[in-house]
């Protein structure tokens, strides 16, 4: 994907996964790391990236709330491809890694490799960062025993010794990360997969007949999620991907969901590659 023109955002620093998801969606694409996921959206949103690069889902830990909530507030951004990416993460240090007391990641890598850290490190206290290449680079930066968890080119990175690789609990683990832009299609196209959000009344059997429309147009829904509204305390939404469908069905099941739902966005039609 040629976005030559402006810089794609991805959630930084570098030394991440996430880069390493952004380089391979888009190629030789300047790169510009930011520091949240709100931040990677609203510069897609205004133009001040031409798109933007996040994860969206561990195959171990779920969903990536904070990349949830920023697609259902920016309404104007889009998926436009999802890479699955194998994630090994590894463990690394200033020096021989005796007597660690802190060990320093992203909430999610700690919980990929919570078995690993309780098995060798029992007494280390684990310490969640904003991202594993900030947790690498606070390591590095520091004369006391702590340790990071990530991949092996944050090591390279920041001047790291790797001390062990493939720590993660799960030998298949792979993140979901998602190319996002600005963009405003409403049809499911073919041979790709669909995500949508929604929200129904709250009253008896509202969510089993919206979900019905599926099932009479013969479309396969893949996952269901819901998430709190914060502006509705006891109110949920719900974000949806369908797949195996004919276009012209999946836009008719849509088409009726929307004039059943209270609250409705098209999130992206979009293919699913693997690295």
């Amino acid at each position: 994907m040629n976005l030559q023109e402006k810089s794609v955002g991805y959630l930084g620093p570098a030394g991440t996964f996430t880069q390493q998801a952004a380089q391979n969606l888009c190629g030789e694409s300047p790169l510009r790391p930011m520091t949240d996921i709100g931040d990677v959206f609203r510069a897609v949103a205004t133009g001040e990236c031409a798109a933007g690069v996040v994860p969206i889902e561990n195959s171990t830990e779920g969903a990536v709330n904070a990349t949830l909530d920023a697609l259902l507030r920016e309404e104007a951004v889009q998926i436009a491809t999802l890479l699955m990416l194998p994630i090994r993460h590894a463990l690394m240090g200033r020096d021989s890694g005796a007597g660690i007391q802190k060990i320093l990641a992203h909430p999610q890598a700690l919980a990929q490799c919570r078995a690993y850290l309780r098995r060798h490190f029992p007494e280390a206290e684990a310490v969640p960062c904003a991202s594993n290449a900030e947790g690498a680079a606070r390591v590095a930066a520091s004369d006391k025993p702590w340790a990071a968890i990530g991949p092996v080119e944050a090591a390279a990175e920041y001047g790291l010794h790797v001390w062990a690789e493939g720590i993660q609990d799960q030998a298949v683990n792979r993140t979901s990360f998602v190319l996002i832009r600005n963009a405003a299609e409403t049809a499911p196209l073919p041979h790709c997969r669909t995500s949508l959000v929604f929200s129904t009344q709250n009253r008896p059997g509202a969510l089993y007949q919206v979900l019905g429309y599926f099932q009479r147009y013969g479309i396969n829904m893949t996952k269901i999620l819901s998430r709190p509204l914060p502006e509705q305390p006891g109110a949920y939404i719900f974000f949806v991907d369908i797949e195996d469908y004919r276009p012209q069905d999946a836009a008719l099941a849509l088409e009726r969901l929307r004039s059943e739902a209270m609250r409705y966005r098209f999130l992206g039609s979009y293919p699913v590659v693997s690295r």
